[in-house]
């Protein structure tokens, strides 16, 4: 009988053996015999081949005879699990009936006398009660005897873990791949899903929000095979699933299940995992903070043994996935401070660039729409119309007029009542549930027509003189959109609204003023005066408008500093850091500018003179200009003469004076334009000369006698490229002239270029030097405090408050934040800082009263005094330091001159903490 008739394929239920026919003298017995050991009476070859298996650590194994009956190693016992010892001496197609359909074409080469090898073979084996997924090389040899092959001989390689690192292997780099490309959250937990599933071949796969406050798991979406239902929308009690279960996820260990029906963690809750279809599952818990935030999930609608291999595979996906959400969340943010900040600025662009009401208050409208996230805004103005109607709708975003039309005026209901008297913010995160939604409308409710509204946010705008002057409102119909963090920002907007509309109407009045002082100019004495009271108010307008302005500039400042330095190895969040910071150092000299004109028209600058090189000046002027030079691309040529030029003045007011003219003539010059300054020393104690010229836009004949006149500018386009406010030229008019000088421009046309002429009265060299001292100069090399040095935050502008303490704390220092003066005299008090920062037009009591109140107590007796305002006129620093002040900052803060400040207290602080 031949090897291949009698090994036929196994059918599904078993395998039958053909009864081979035996010698009558072996009748009783199946031939050949397999005892526990082998026979002494094998042939010699078949005991080298026993001998060799028996001493081999791989597995091994022969397959006897026409019914393949097993003589094996321990290392193949190992492999057959609880069929051992029984297999020993059974026909092989019986003891492995699942690889039986695998391996009998291998069987029937060998038998046929060729040999067979195969690599990396995956085989699902049974052993002890279990299915497993195995790899295997092997080869497959025919065992000789007398010419006839008797056997097969088996050599087997288990190459399980090598090929499952393989897979893992290439399956993270493809996870790699797929998850690089992906910036929101949620498509990268679904591709992490899917990718998962495909390759554990596992039926479903997804993520769960743990609420554990509502002891909920959420769903948002889910991968699945098709054979299993998605959870996807669906949440679920965390007691359903077995206290023992979530007290183990808890504690951040991985949740193995083969069957959820027989363990004895699970059982009693078998019904909360049938109704969500699992029998086997896998759950990484994902510990964020030292709770457990999310799960990671694999569930099977039938029993399943989990391999190790496959637990580790879940973990690392978990992990990795939990670090790509959390970068993705991080850049989410960063993109959505950005956005924040790069709206404040245009809001303070806004504010800076036009004084008409309704452009203003369209800005701010749309600006609180876009950064609260609402699906509408409205600002509802309080003030009369020509139908004597108080409470007018004066600007919308989002939604058009028409649809507010039929609606009617507001009435002062429960809801909006707060608003309109202004009393506080309303936020409401659902305002279908809020109490005071009964009273809107007939009957309950909203009036029919209204907007879909859920999430609610109203603010009122109140005037510095207290006025409600409005308020904004915000609708989505969402619930839960707005935040605490979206009222602090509708806050820091509706206050920025409150100024637009009070510069607005002073700016007004000042124009009315201005016109009415022209017609009055040739009536009586009584009219003069008046004229030039409106004229004193409109420089105390332009004042306190530069204060104004000051204060959004701080926290952008701050915000931008902060950035540059927690993100300093990211191009793009440098390269935003870095134009934020260059736009407010710009804005910061126009107010900077605004305010020395409007001091100098007034007469209330001090020159400190002394005797200086003109050189110098001209030197330090081109190092101001020189980024803007160096922007337009200009070409400048500079000739000084090789000796002193001396003259007597106040150096950082002629500075600013060179440097005015020359940011003006690199303004108006196209780029790659050339720019000329020559300085003639004149002769003996004449006068010395400085002559400004450049090949730009030039002026046309009627500009020029005025170019030195308040808010003058040549032509612009509607871009207003060069931009300014038209104060440079004045300033430097006027300090030009306090130096008993002279200055005069001239142009031969339009796009034939400018000249600036500066004259000014040639000094002696060596002449006494005028003045006042400055500030002491600060010790920065003494000794070295060992501890962060302990600082205090006082400011009622929570963003500028905010800002400067993340900055400053950073840099190394300890820093708290208090925003009203009460608070601070508390903190002060209990935690006695080495240093406080303080502003001075605090709530309740203002900064000057604050700062006597720290001096006259023991507590703080010590600590070191910092005023940061935006009042930064000689006065204002004057009246600090009388008031206990030790410095005076001016915002945005110069955070290298308040390093310098800080350092020389930890040095004071090192010093009197020294033995004697």
């Amino acid at each position: 009988m031949s090897i291949e008739s009698s090994l036929p394929p196994v059918p599904d239920g078993g395998v039958t053996l053909p009864c081979l026919a035996q010698p009558d003298h072996n009748r009783d017995r199946p031939w050949p015999v397999f005892p526990s050991v082998k026979p002494d009476n094998w042939p010699e070859g078949m005991q080298a081949i026993a001998d060799l298996i028996v001493a081999s650590h791989f597995p091994m194994f022969i397959a006897w005879g026409p019914e393949l009956r097993l003589f094996y190693n321990d290392a193949y016992a190992e492999l057959l699990g609880d069929k051992h010892p029984a297999a020993m001496g059974q026909p092989y197609p019986l003891v492995r009936p699942e690889l039986w359909p695998q391996l009998q074409p291998y069987v029937l080469d060998a038998m046929a006398g060729q040999s067979a090898h195969f690599e990396n073979m995956q085989m699902h084996i049974q052993r002890n009660g279990r299915l497993e997924r195995r790899y295997f090389s092997a080869s497959v040899t025919p065992v000789h005897h007398n010419g006839d092959v008797i056997g097969i001989y088996f050599v087997l390689s288990d190459t399980t873990s090598r090929v499952l690192a393989e897979h893992r292997h290439a399956f993270h780099l493809k996870l790699s791949d797929t998850l690089r490309g992906l910036a929101d959250a949620v498509h990268i937990m679904e591709a992490a899903s899917c990718l998962t599933g495909e390759f554990l071949n596992v039926g479903r796969v997804g993520y769960g929000e743990v609420d554990l406050g509502e002891r909920t798991i959420s769903v948002d979406r889910d991968w699945t095979d098709g054979s299993i239902a998605s959870l996807a929308g669906e949440s679920r009690p965390l007691d359903s699933f077995g206290p023992a279960i979530i007290e183990q996820l808890r504690r951040g260990r991985t949740l193995r299940l083969d069957d959820i029906a027989v363990d004895e963690r699970t059982a009693p809750y078998a019904a909360g995992y049938a109704s969500i279809g699992a029998r086997a599952m896998v759950i990484v818990p994902l510990i964020v903070e030292g709770r457990m935030a999310a799960i990671f999930y694999l569930h099977e609608q039938q029993p399943r043994h989990w391999t190790d291999q496959e637990v580790a595979l879940a973990e690392d996906v978990a992990r990795h996935t939990r670090e790509v959400v959390r970068r993705a969340r991080v850049e989410e943010s960063l993109r959505d401070e950005k956005r924040v900040l790069e709206m404040v600025y245009r809001t303070g662009q806004a504010l800076a660039s036009t004084l008409d009401l309704e452009t203003l208050l369209q800005a701010i409208t749309d600006a609180g729409t876009e950064l609260a996230g609402a699906r509408f805004g409205a600002f509802f103005y309080s003030g009369q119309d020509e139908h004597g109607e108080r409470l007018q709708l004066y600007t919308l975003s989002g939604v058009p007029r028409e649809a507010m039309d039929g609606l009617g005026k507001p009435r002062a209901t429960e809801i909006l009542r707060p608003t309109f008297n202004g009393e506080a913010t309303v936020r409401s995160s659902d305002i279908t549930r809020d109490p005071r939604y009964a009273s809107l409308g007939e009957g309950g409710g909203m009036p029919p027509g209204h907007l879909e509204v859920r999430s609610y946010l109203a603010v009122p705008v109140i005037s510095r003189s207290g006025e409600v002057l409005g308020g904004l409102i915000f609708g989505h119909p969402d619930a839960g959109v707005f935040t605490e963090r979206t009222e602090r920002i509708i806050a820091g907007v509706a206050a920025q609204a409150a100024i637009a509309m009070d510069n607005a109407r002073l700016y007004e009045v000042a124009q009315k003023s201005a016109r009415e002082r022209d017609a009055l100019l040739q009536s009586e004495r009584a009219a003069r005066v008046q004229a030039e009271r409106l004229s004193h108010t409109k420089d105390e307008f332009l004042a306190m408008l530069a204060h104004e302005l000051r204060n959004p500039l701080a926290p952008i400042s701050s915000s931008a500093s902060l950035l540059s330095m927690q993100f300093k190895d990211e191009p793009r969040i440098r390269q935003t850091s870095t134009i934020i910071s260059r736009q407010v150092r710009h804005m910061s000299r126009l107010i900077d500018d605004l305010l020395d004109v409007s001091r100098v028209t007034r007469g209330l600058v001090k020159l400190k003179l002394g005797v200086v090189d003109f050189r110098d000046i001209v030197t330090g002027a081109l190092d101001q200009a020189r980024p803007l030079i160096a922007e337009k691309g200009h070409d400048v040529q500079v000739d000084l003469p090789p000796e002193p030029v001396y003259v007597r003045g106040d150096q950082t007011r002629l500075v600013q004076s060179v440097a005015n003219i020359l940011n003006n003539a690199a303004k108006y010059t196209q780029k790659g334009g050339r720019i000329a300054l020559a300085l003639d020393p004149g002769q003996g104690g004449g006068s010395t000369t400085l002559c400004v010229r450049d090949n730009g836009s030039g002026m046309p004949p009627e500009l020029v006698p005025s170019v030195f006149d308040l808010f003058t500018q040549g032509a612009r386009t509607l871009a207003r490229s060069q931009g300014g406010l038209g104060l440079g030229l004045t300033l430097v008019k006027r300090l030009v002239e306090l130096h008993e000088g002279e200055v005069s421009a001239h142009s031969d046309g339009v796009g034939l270029g400018s000249s600036f002429t500066v004259k000014l009265p040639r000094a002696a060299a060596g002449a006494g030097v005028d003045g006042h001292p400055g500030s002491p100069a600060l010790d920065v090399h003494a000794a070295v405090l060992e501890r962060p040095l302990s600082l205090v935050l006082v400011d009622d502008n929570a963003d500028a408050a905010d800002s400067l303490s993340t900055l400053l704390t950073v840099q190394g220092y300890r820093t708290a934040v208090e925003y009203d003066a009460r608070s601070a005299l508390r903190r002060a008090r209990a935690e006695r800082p080495d240093a406080m920062l303080v502003d001075i037009g605090l709530p309740d009591i203002d900064g000057y009263q604050l700062a006597q109140q720290l001096r006259a107590m023991p507590e703080t007796s010590n600590t070191v005094l910092v005023a940061i305002t935006g009042y930064g006129q000689p006065k204002d620093r004057e009246r600090a330091i009388e008031a206990g002040f030790a410095h005076h900052l001016v915002k945005p803060v110069d955070m290298t001159a308040l390093v310098r400040i800080l350092e020389s207290v930890g040095a004071a602080a090192a010093r009197a903490g020294q033995p004697a």
